[in-house]
């Protein structure tokens, strides 16, 4: 049997660019959001997708687009170990294509499309970037799957989640985000829009598929990757994006991503 395996690393050939590999893996890992666009490209296993109030179950050939900041779980949909593969793509790497191709930033936060070319063209360049990531045409490779994903997002949705959400809601969002590394109290959050503390988790949940203190501690773990490519010491980003202790974030730095802050760390 295959050994599982979990890597995560940042392209040397394409600024901003992070891949990861997961391989016949039973990891489950915590509902998370990323600050870049994410490109899944779903190898094996069946994986149970849900964003919002509808799941999608992935099947090899899945290829899944999801926004930046969109809460989402990608969970195993049986006892069958899963193996994909994702592109995390800078919101300015495809912002600029979609300017290009005259398509809208307004569309669904998240597609999923079944397209064998897209995905073998994807996967194609996917594997050049882990095995030859000083290979000169790897930009024009990605650039050219990126394009062909771009031009195919608003035909080829298979679903769409309407993700307005009500002023509170986007008012406890800019708080955490401004204040993610400092302790911040459910009281305190309810002071600051004036609702039932109850009431406050409740509909943030509802709204975001997480409660406050986990939506802040993935702001914290997006604010420690970020530190770690920076060239941060681990020892050192713990403290200053909010966690106790070193173990503390390593604990939950794995969990998220499935490597420890170290390993990222050495992949840059």
């Amino acid at each position: 049997m295959k050994r599982a395996e979990i890597k995560l690393w940042q392209s040397n050939a394409i600024s901003g660019v992070e891949l990861s590999k997961v391989s016949q893996s039973y990891h489950r890992f915590p509902k998370p959001f990323h600050d870049t666009y994410a490109v899944h490209l779903h190898e094996s296993g069946t994986m149970i997708f849900s964003y919002g109030r509808a799941e999608v179950a992935l099947k090899p050939g899945s290829i899944n687009l999801i926004h930046p900041g969109v809460v989402h779980s990608c969970l195993p949909g049986n006892e069958q170990p899963l193996s994909y593969r994702c592109l995390f793509l800078p919101r300015k790497f495809m912002d600029d294509y979609m300017i290009a191709l005259g398509k809208k930033a307004s569309c669904p936060a998240h597609i999923s499309l079944q397209d064998s070319s897209l995905f073998g063209a994807l996967s194609a360049a996917h594997r050049r970037l882990e095995v030859d990531d000083g290979f000169l045409g790897c930009d024009t490779i990605l650039a050219l799957c990126v394009e062909m994903l771009v031009s195919q997002r608003n035909e080829r949705a298979s679903w769409r989640v309407d993700n307005r959400e009500p002023k509170h809601i986007k008012v406890i969002r800019d708080f955490l985000h401004a204040h993610y590394n400092e302790r911040v109290s459910l009281a305190c959050l309810a002071d600051v829009v004036g609702l039932n503390p109850v009431y406050l988790v409740r509909s943030f949940r509802s709204c975001m598929g997480m409660p406050p203190h986990a939506y802040q501690t993935q702001l914290r773990i997006s604010h420690a990757r970020n530190l770690l490519r920076a060239g941060t010491p681990p020892a050192e980003v713990a403290a200053l994006v909010g966690f106790a202790d070193q173990s503390h974030l390593t604990r939950l730095f794995k969990q998220t991503t499935g490597v420890t802050p170290a390993f990222f760390a050495r992949s840059l």
